[in-house]
């Protein structure tokens, strides 16, 4: 069974608010391109003066929560809301959201130019532009122009995320084009413009906690073109039921599948309304093999569309993840075995191996499922008087495109 351990440091200067937290932890969770959660409670002392320390130390909006597994920084996330209602239980219910969070609460204010710029340059400018407001790529007729001298150095404080690794050298470069435009009027998000790089650009993220070479804990941001994580071969664990599996789902959704993807884009200051052209959009494979034709839409957000091939390829990304997407098993691993959280890559394929009155064994004695999967979120439950500790795995079909 694992220990874990919980601590708070300062979102913008990464001092150490406190460094053991009395708390009761449900489940935390990451996934790919998207926030992960933790839910808990703080235990609460009938003296205040006991509970101050720790009520200070997980302020809203302010505090980012560490989860530490036998000692090594699993999860990392801020404290956003404490959804309290009653004093009848004595404790501080606490709700906080992974690192990547903050770009929701960040907007592109000035208009920026992506023209062949690389796509993990990108994708790494817009982190920074959160932070500071400031990118090379501001178009001459932006406000920032115009901004007085103390709103950027207002940004450049209260804008600061300590303890956040972002790539560098070879790691920063793709060698992939990325051309956007963001207009300052919208006022995107910047988690929406990550989106559009996720959906067209097929790029993969997660801000994932862990240790720097001088041993302190830090957020290191991951990048991953086509699909993040390691191949089955080198991923170094299996999944086996009965076995290190627990329990397992075999989710089907086909209710909410497709295999026609109609992309469009809004003006957003450009002359066309933009519209995929067939045959991109289209799982062919699927279609040919028989299936009946289910169509949808989704719209382009978060930047502006310049050329044909953008909503093309976006219409082609879709197709792909809500074809593939149509089987996700789920899978509950035992704690203290393998693999730990820390033994994960977001993204890692695996294969799934099991034996049940849903997959009996094949005549040759065969295990009746043997599939890849991909990891693309786990959430974990740490052990508790009524609860033995487990990882549910949220697993897809493997990317083949």
């Amino acid at each position: 069974m694992s220990i874990y351990t919980y601590l708070a440091t300062d979102l913008i200067s990464g001092r150490v608010l406190a460094d053991t937290l009395p708390l009761t932890v449900q489940s935390f969770g990451m996934q790919l391109n998207g926030s992960g959660t933790l839910t808990g409670t703080l235990a609460l002392n009938e003296l205040y003066s006991v509970n101050a320390p720790a009520v200070a130390a997980l302020e809203c909006r302010r505090a980012v929560l560490w989860v530490l597994q036998d000692g090594y920084p699993v999860w990392a996330g801020v404290v956003w809301d404490w959804p309290d209602t009653s004093r009848h239980e004595g404790t501080l219910p606490i709700s906080a959201h992974t690192l990547d969070s903050v770009w929701s609460h960040r907007l592109i204010t000035d208009t920026i130019e992506y023209r062949a710029v690389d796509l993990y340059q990108a994708f790494i400018d817009l982190v920074t532009y959160g932070m500071s407001k400031q990118s090379p790529y501001i178009a001459s007729f932006s406000p920032a122009a115009s901004r007085p001298p103390d709103y950027l150095a207002m940004v450049a404080t209260n804008g600061a995320v300590s303890r956040l690794v972002t790539p560098s050298g070879s790691e920063a470069i793709l060698g992939v084009p990325w051309t956007a435009s963001h207009t300052y009027s919208d006022l995107t998000q910047v988690s929406s413009a990550w989106a559009d790089m996720c959906a067209s650009g097929a790029l993969e993220y997660a801000f994932v906690p862990g240790l720097d070479g001088a041993g302190n804990m830090v957020v290191f941001l991951r990048l991953g073109y086509l699909q993040l994580g390691r191949t089955a071969a080198s991923s170094g664990y299996t999944l086996t039921y009965p076995g290190n599996v627990l329990d397992y789902g075999y989710q089907r959704t086909g209710s909410q599948s497709s295999n026609y993807v109609w992309a469009t884009a809004p003006p957003n200051g450009a002359a066309l309304q933009w519209e995929s052209a067939y045959p991109h959009g289209a799982d062919l494979a699927d279609l040919a093999s028989g299936y009946p034709l289910m169509e949808t839409t989704v719209t382009w957000q978060g930047s502006v569309v310049t050329s044909q091939a953008q909503i093309d390829g976006f219409a082609a990304g879709q197709v792909m993840m809500r074809t593939q997407a149509m089987t996700l098993p789920v899978v509950n691993v035992g704690g203290g075995g393998r693999p730990r959280i820390r033994d994960i890559i977001l993204g890692d394929t695996t294969t799934l191996v099991a034996t049940s009155p849903l997959h009996p064994p094949q005549p040759n004695g065969a295990p009746g499922l043997q599939q890849q999967v991909r990891v693309i979120g786990w959430t974990a439950y740490p052990p508790k008087p009524s609860q033995s500790e487990y990882i549910q795995l949220t697993t897809s079909g493997v990317i083949s495109g």
